[in-house]
């Protein structure tokens, strides 16, 4: 009886990646939520300003920069082998920075598309 309980909650309705999807789904929603929050309160356009400020917030955007490019080297091989394909992702990331790469994650948490197709 056990067992068929746990099928019952295993079942119909659950993705069977949801443990690994959870974490990347809920940093997407989250950052992705705050970050539209700064653009609608302070102006997409304010970002010029503070990446050029000098100091500080000009190393953290081209530490940024760095990162991201070095994420989308590294996502390349994955993707390719994922069957999913990547510059979607980069001009997200070049719009939204790390946004994109967290939504490459949550596409990546949820598995390989079916032969031929892809999300």
């Amino acid at each position: 009886m056990t067992s068929e309980v746990m099928a019952g909650i295993t079942g119909a309705g659950h993705h069977p990646d949801m443990p690994k999807l959870a974490l990347p789904l809920v940093a997407f929603l989250a950052f992705t939520t705050y970050t539209a929050t700064v653009v609608v309160e302070h102006g997409i356009s304010a970002v010029v300003p503070v990446a050029s400020a000098g100091g500080w917030s000009t190393q953290i955007f081209i530490d940024l920069v760095v990162a991201m490019v070095g994420f989308l080297v590294l996502a390349a091989p994955d993707a390719r082998r994922r069957a999913i394909t990547l510059w979607p992702y980069g001009i997200a990331i070049a719009a939204a920075g790390s946004v994109g790469m967290l939504a490459y994650f949550v596409r990546r948490a949820l598995g390989s598309p079916p032969a031929g197709h892809d999300a």
